[in-house]
């Protein structure tokens, strides 16, 4: 009994002293927790706000001013002459006697056909001209001759008649002799119309001849100006047809720019003025040639031609020219960085004692760097020149001097 009871009593002690234990580490939990919680939610120090000093800008006064506007164009330099060559004559090719990149004189041959059937032609046909030459010659003589036999023969006529009168002749003879006269006066005048016609005659076998003999000439293909190969398209033994494209020439001595403008450009242009173009990073002087005055009904473009010289340019290359606009006489305008775009409104910033006011304004086209205004400012005020994409209106400004 007494051993029971002692167990009892450490028992309850052991319990007492677990619920002790337990109790503290609570209490300094909890301890810990007001400490955290102090911690996080101690004020900090304060920002100091400062204020930002105001924004430099750039002004100007606006003024008006002469413009004499231009349009730039882009084109593709030509050559001032393009010659795609044929035959006329059909044949086989006998010499090919250049390469495309030679330079040739006008007159050098390029090309040629076996041309022994048109020589066969050609003297063929001088032939038929030289016989009926001959031909006309004789007849002039015979005529002659003919023409004396007639007049003999009318005389012998009037003699038989004067016989026949005092019975000295029979009927039959005068009437033979003037058969006679009748087939000489038919020869006369056969031999008249041979003559009156041989200058026809003579003209047609000269055709015929000429035909043949530029026949003969053109199976032979010359350069019909000076300039460079570009194309030989046949060989020695090829069959060439009349008008098949065999070579191609061009002259590159000078180059010509083609462009195509609005009528507005047209409409400030001239013949043979002077107009720069810009190949690369040269500048060459130019002059307007051809300038088209009905617009095509497709495009509604004119088309221009600009000629340069081609010793420092080559044909293929891109050249640009500043095309001169009629002038604008009087007018105000702004700096293009000077107006400021939103929802298609334009916008500039008046300066007037040290703050801004965002002015609409109206544009009415764009010359180089400048716009020109047609409304919303007046001369002499002054606007930030540049910079003007983060301006509010009303903001305070310094001008950067």
């Amino acid at each position: 009994m007494v051993d029971s009871q002692q167990h009892n009593d450490n028992s309850i002690g052991n319990s007492s002293g677990s619920k002790q234990l337990v109790g503290s580490l609570i209490a300094i939990l909890t301890a810990a927790l007001l400490v955290g919680a102090l911690f996080w939610t101690k004020e900090g120090p304060q920002a100091k706000l400062e204020e930002l000093p105001p924004l430099k800008v750039v002004l100007l006064e606006v003024q008006r001013h002469d413009l004499l506007p231009t349009e730039p164009l882009t084109g593709r330099l030509q050559p001032v002459k393009t010659a795609h060559l044929k035959f006329e004559v059909q044949g086989r090719v006998k010499e090919r006697a250049v390469e495309p990149g030679l330079y040739v004189e006008q007159g050098d041959k390029l090309l040629s056909l076996d041309a022994r059937d048109l020589q066969d032609q050609f003297t063929q046909s001088q032939s038929q001209y030289d016989i009926e030459q001959a031909g006309i010659r004789r007849d002039q003589r015979m005529l002659k001759l003919a023409k004396q036999n007639l007049e003999l023969q009318k005389s012998e006529v009037k003699r038989y008649e004067q016989l026949n009168n005092d019975s000295l002749i029979s009927a039959s003879q005068l009437d033979a002799a003037r058969q006679q006269m009748l087939t000489l006066d038919s020869q006369v005048s056969d031999l008249q119309y041979k003559v009156t016609t041989a200058k026809a005659r003579v003209a047609l076998k000269a055709t015929e001849r000429d035909l043949t003999e530029r026949n003969l000439q053109r199976a032979t293909l010359t350069a019909p100006f000076s300039g460079y190969v570009n194309e030989i398209n046949v060989d020695v033994g090829d069959f060439v047809t009349a008008n098949q494209m065999v070579a191609t020439m061009v002259d590159t001595s000078s180059l010509d720019l083609h462009l195509d403008v609005r009528g507005e450009v047209v409409a400030a242009l001239k013949l043979n003025q002077e107009i720069n173009v810009e190949v690369g990073s040269v500048i060459i002087p130019g002059k307007l040639i051809a300038l088209q005055p009905d617009p095509n009904m497709s495009t509604n473009t004119h088309a221009i031609r600009i000629r340069l010289s081609g010793d420092q340019v080559q044909s293929g290359m891109l050249a640009s020219a500043d095309m001169p606009l009629s002038q604008q006489a009087n007018v105000l305008t702004v700096p293009v960085s000077a107006v400021s775009t939103n929802a298609g409104e334009s916008f500039v910033y008046r300066y007037k004692d040290g703050v801004l006011n965002k002015l609409p304004v109206v544009i009415s086209n764009r010359v180089g760097s400048s716009f020109v205004v047609s409304a919303g400012i007046e001369v002499g005020e002054k606007i930030v020149a540049r910079d003007v994409a983060g301006l509010k209106d009303g903001q305070r400004v310094v001008v950067d001097l």
